[in-house]
């Protein structure tokens, strides 16, 4: 980045099981939930948000314009220009990326950013239906496989892949166990002793009405933002501009939320942490493939959630007086052979820190996404880390992986820790379908 780009703030939801606690809610429920926490915490004027950027996967069933619903959902207004982003794994990362080129480029002062997926919503697809089935049978394809983890050139799965690239990377199944347990303590200890509280925002998830959160009060819409460059004022007949009754949308209408005295059932914790996990119950996990060494125990599952950070030019914080969480400093991405996606991470991170004339000692905070316990393993090992200063307080083998999410996740996860530490460097990196890998450098002072 060119010019100061800063965190004010961040929220995530819990991450659910598959068909758990936030099964009921589509993808842009909770990502515009992690929005309007995010600008709760962050005390800014909605109205100043210019732009909402959101990584999303599996888009398929989700409506138009999913970003945009999720704004919305979160009051923002109709003035606000949007983008949905897919680059699997990585797309909540990218999304927070792009929002601080945005601004770094003196396009917007305010812009929200995250990812969003709601993997026990994903559909299943006729392929091939649209003009009918010439002969045999059709299949119905499931689109969580099809589109978020299924290798489009080897045909195999994320898992069936990475058991044989940890076969010929030589990654046993014993390192993979050990790295995965550890995972499972250290999230139960931050859950345990409250440290996730300033990442998570609990949702009350409405019992009678399905789809709904329960809220104390129903957020309004925030005031339409006319570009300064298109007359500023609105006064002119373009931006003066009033919609018919009947199309323009009602807030209270598709907005997912209900108050007052509705039942609800409270989601203040990640759904899929393991307090109980041990080394002797992930060692009887059998294999997802035969004679593999990925298991249900050292590979996230399969999960909903959303999580949203707000970012700021320095110096529109400063003329405000809203406070720095953090800072963005730099981004790099890499990509190789599609099915090594244990090499990416690692691949991005030593390019970023090449770029900023740094060292993996520099850094003090590392975060690497655990697609696979074996991706973040080999990512400490390839960069001469010892496995034991990643994810310290878990990662997504206990709180689960929305694939469109987790890269939003770490990214808020590093600003939090690297201010609990008292500052310095922090990288969180992440590998994603394709073989590719993202990394981004954070900075609190």
């Amino acid at each position: 980045m060119q010019s100061k780009i800063v965190f004010l703030a961040t929220a995530r939801t819990p991450f659910g099981r598959l068909g758990g606690a936030l099964a009921s809610l589509p993808a842009t429920t909770l990502g515009g939930e992690a929005i309007r926490a995010a600008l709760k915490r962050s005390k800014l004027d909605p109205g100043d948000v210019e732009h909402v950027i959101m990584g999303m996967v599996l888009q398929g069933g989700a409506g138009q314009a999913p970003a945009r619903q999720a704004a919305y959902n979160a009051g923002l207004a109709k003035t606000i220009t949007f983008e949905t982003i897919n680059k699997v794994c990585a797309s909540g990362m990218i999304a927070i990326v792009h929002a601080a080129r945005l601004i770094d480029d003196g396009e917007a002062s305010v812009v929200v950013a995250g990812g969003m997926e709601s993997m026990s919503n994903a559909p299943y697809a006729a392929l091939g239906a649209r003009y009918g089935y010439r002969f045999g049978d059709g299949a119905l394809v499931d689109l969580m496989v099809y589109d978020g983890l299924l290798d489009p050139w080897s045909r195999l799965s994320m898992a069936q892949a990475q058991s044989k690239v940890n076969a010929d990377l030589k990654i046993t199944r014993e390192v993979q166990d050990e790295f995965a347990f550890n995972s499972h303590a250290r999230a139960a200890q931050a859950t345990a002793d409250g440290t996730l509280g300033v990442e998570i925002v609990p949702l009350r998830v409405a019992t009678k009405a399905k789809g709904k959160l329960v809220v104390d009060e129903i957020p309004a819409q925030a005031r339409a933002r006319v570009p300064v460059h298109a007359g500023g004022n609105g006064a002119s007949r373009l931006w003066g501009h009033e919609p018919a009754e009947d199309l323009a949308p009602d807030p209270t209408r598709f907005m997912p939320y209900l108050s007052g005295d509705a039942p609800f059932t409270l989601v203040d914790k990640d759904e899929p942490i393991r307090a109980d996990a041990s080394r002797e119950s992930m060692a009887k996990l059998a294999p997802l493939d035969k004679g593999g060494s990925v298991t249900a125990g050292n590979a996230p599952g399969v999960n909903d959630g959303a999580a949203a950070v707000v970012l700021a030019s320095d110096d529109y914080a400063r003329r405000n007086g809203y406070e720095a969480l953090g800072e963005i400093v730099a981004h790099a991405a890499a990509a190789w052979d599609p099915a090594y996606l244990a090499l990416t991470p690692a691949m991005a991170a030593q390019k970023l820190l090449d770029k900023q004339g740094l060292k993996p000692s520099d850094i003090a905070i590392w975060e690497v996404n655990e697609a696979f316990a074996a991706v973040a393993w080999s990512t400490a090992n390839l960069l001469g880390l010892d496995p034991k200063t990643l994810n310290l307080q878990g990662g997504a083998v206990a709180f689960g992986h929305p694939v469109g999410a987790s890269g939003a996740r770490i990214t808020a996860s590093v600003v939090h820790q690297l201010r609990r530490r008292g500052g310095g460097y922090g990288v969180a990196a992440i590998c994603s379908g394709g073989g590719q890998g993202d990394a981004v450098l954070i900075k609190v002072s």
